[in-house]
C-alpha cells in the first residue's frame, strides 16, 4: 500500500490543501473527529493519505507552512508547533524538515509527496524549491508531485513571473510529476456553470478534481492507479512531465468519453495547435455505470486525439467505489504538447524584464546570483525545444530511416 504526503506552501497551496484533505474526510466518510462514521465504506486503502492512531482517528498526513500567521491561523489542526510559527525562514525550513524526518521514519511504505503552491507568491516559489531539493536528497526514490497554480495573465506584481521562472527550474531538473492548474480555465469552469467566481470556488473544483485523479489510489477496482504508475505510462522521457487535468461528472445518459477534452473540463488552459496533442494520456473511471473497463469504448480514437503513430500510448484506472454524491466520474491526464506555449507565455515576459535588469536587485539583495537567472531562462527555452521536434521524430526515426537505406 502507497503512503503519501500533502503539503501546502503559502496561502494559496495551505487553502488547496485543507479543501482536499476535507474532501478526503468526506470520501471516507470521517465526521469532524477525523473517526469513521459509515464502517461499511471501504477502509482497505484509507492510509494512503491518513495515519490511524490509538483511539481509532484517521489523521490527515500533512504539513502546511507559510511566512505569515495569518494563513496559519485557518488551519483546523492544532497538532504541532509547527501551526504556531512566526519566526525566520530558516528556522521555519529547519522545522518542517525534522517533521518532514518524522514522516519519513513512521511511513514504512511512503511512495511520495502531493506539494501544492502558487508559482507566483514568494513562499510558493522559494519555500517549495527548498522542500523539493531537500525531498530528493534524502531520498531519491520517493515521488514527487507538485500541483502548482499558476496566474496565466492574472498577476499583481511584476515578480511573480521571475518568481514563477525560478519554481519551473526546479520542477523541470527535480520534479517527477507536475499537474498544471490555472486561474483563466477555473474562471471559465465557473462562468460556463455560472457559479460564482471566488477563491473558495476554485479550491473547491481543484479538490474535486485531486479526488477523482486519486481514488484508484484509495479505493480498490478493477485497474488500479498510483504515483509510480503514471511516471511509468505517462512520461516519455524525463522532462517532458506537465500534464492537463480534466473531469467529467456523468449525470445523463448519452455521453461521449471524448467531452472530456471539451475546454469546459480543461482545468489549466493550454492551447494546443492541433484540436487535441497528447504524447500520453490517462482515462480515470470511477462508478458502475461503465462496461469491462478494457472495452474500446473507453478509448478516445485516434481521429480525436493526436498521438505517437503505431504506438499505444494510453492506460486508464478504474474503481467501482463510487463518490458519495455522484455515481460516475471520468478524470483525464494528459501530457500535452500544448505545455509549450505555455511556457512561451512566460518565457517572453521573463526575457523582457531579466534584458533590462529589472527588479534583479530585490533577489540580489537577499543573496541570489545573477547566473540562478539565466540558468532558470536557459532551461526553460530547453523544455521549449524539447516539446517541438519530439512529434516530427515520432513519425520519422532515426531507426526508420536506417531500414530505408538497407532496401535501397
Amino acid at each position: 500500500m502507497q503512503e503519501i504526503i500533502i503539503i501546502g506552501i503559502g496561502q494559496c497551496g495551505i487553502s488547496i490543501g485543507l479543501e482536499f484533505i476535507k474532501q478526503l474526510n468526506y470520501d471516507h466518510c470521517l465526521n469532524n473527529h477525523q473517526e469513521l462514521i459509515n464502517q461499511d465504506r471501504n477502509r482497505q486503502k484509507i492510509n494512503v493519505f491518513f495515519n490511524e492512531n490509538s483511539r481509532q482517528q484517521f489523521l490527515p498526513r500533512c504539513l502546511f507552512l507559510d511566512l505569515e500567521p495569518k494563513s496559519i491561523d485557518k488551519l483546523f489542526i492544532q497538532k504541532d508547533e509547527l501551526w504556531k510559527w512566526q519566526q525566520l525562514c530558516t528556522e521555519l525550513m529547519d522545522k518542517c524538515k525534522h517533521i518532514l524526518d518524522k514522516y519519513f521514519e513512521e511511513s514504512g511504505k511512503l511512495q511520495g509527496i502531493m506539494m501544492f503552491f502558487s508559482t507566483g507568491g514568494g513562499s510558493g516559489s522559494g519555500i517549495a524549491s527548498n522542500l523539493i531539493q531537500y525531498f530528493r536528497e534524502k531520498d531519491p526514490t520517493k515521488i514527487v508531485h507538485c500541483n502548482p497554480i499558476f496566474s496565466q495573465g492574472i498577476t499583481h506584481n511584476c515578480l511573480e513571473i521571475y518568481n514563477t521562472a525560478f519554481i519551473m527550474n526546479s520542477m523541470i531538473e527535480i520534479v517527477d510529476i507536475v499537474t498544471v492548474y490555472d486561474n483563466v480555465a477555473l474562471q471559465h469552469i465557473c462562468k460556463i456553470n455560472m457559479l460564482e467566481q471566488n477563491y473558495d470556488i476554485y479550491n473547491k473544483i481543484l479538490a474535486e478534481s485531486l479526488i477523482q485523479t486519486t481514488a484508484s489510489y484509495r479505493f480498490p477496482g478493477f485497474l488500479n492507479g498510483g504515483m509510480k504508475k503514471l511516471t511509468l505510462n505517462l512520461i516519455p522521457f524525463p522532462r517532458l512531465h506537465f500534464f492537463q487535468p480534466s473531469y467529467m461528472i456523468i449525470n445523463q445518459r448519452d455521453w461521449n468519453i471524448t467531452n472530456i477534452l471539451n475546454k469546459q473540463y480543461k482545468l489549466c488552459n493550454f492551447e494546443n495547435n492541433l484540436p487535441s496533442e497528447f504524447l500520453s494520456y490517462q482515462i480515470q473511471l470511477r462508478g458502475n455505470c461503465f462496461e469491462i473497463p478494457d472495452s474500446p469504448s473507453l478509448l478516445i480514437r485516434k481521429d480525436n486525439i493526436y498521438q505517437i503513430p503505431d504506438l499505444d500510448t494510453h492506460y486508464r484506472v478504474h474503481t467501482t467505489v463510487q463518490h458519495i454524491d455522484h455515481e460516475n466520474i471520468v478524470g483525464f491526464l494528459g501530457n500535452s504538447n500544448g505545455f509549450k506555449k505555455y511556457l512561451q507565455y512566460y518565457q517572453g515576459d521573463f526575457t523582457k524584464m531579466f534584458r533590462r535588469k529589472a527588479f534583479v536587485y530585490t533577489y540580489q539583495n537577499i543573496g541570489m546570483d545573477e547566473m540562478e537567472f539565466t540558468e532558470a531562462e536557459s532551461n526553460i527555452n530547453d523544455l521549449i525545444s524539447e516539446y517541438g521536434p519530439f512529434f516530427h521524430s515520432c513519425c520519422h526515426s532515426e531507426y526508420d530511416n536506417y531500414e530505408e537505406e538497407e532496401e535501397y
